[in-house]
């Protein structure tokens, strides 16, 4: 299966929804690397998330999206909602 969202793509959603420059949202990213990565963007960043990748992404998933590598994991695991 392809990924639905590679790491690239996340980096500018990320950037874009976080109002920061890309280079801030690494491989291995989390709440405590970017100052804008609160409770209330990552709501916003599911948005845009289900939105470009055509996707429905569990509310019950929001607690583990605390790092890029479990964000991309959850986007492209296959099973949402």
């Amino acid at each position: 299966m392809e990924a639905l969202l590679q790491f690239e793509e996340l980096q500018l959603l990320m950037a874009d929804v976080f109002c920061c420059d890309p280079a801030v949202i690494t491989p291995d990213a989390t709440p405590d690397s970017v100052a804008a990565w609160d409770s209330l963007r990552l709501l916003d960043l599911v948005l845009a998330i289900e939105q470009q990748a055509g996707i429905e992404i569990s509310p019950d998933r929001l607690q583990d999206m605390m790092s890029v590598p479990a964000i991309l994991a959850i986007i492209n695991e296959g099973e949402h909602a």
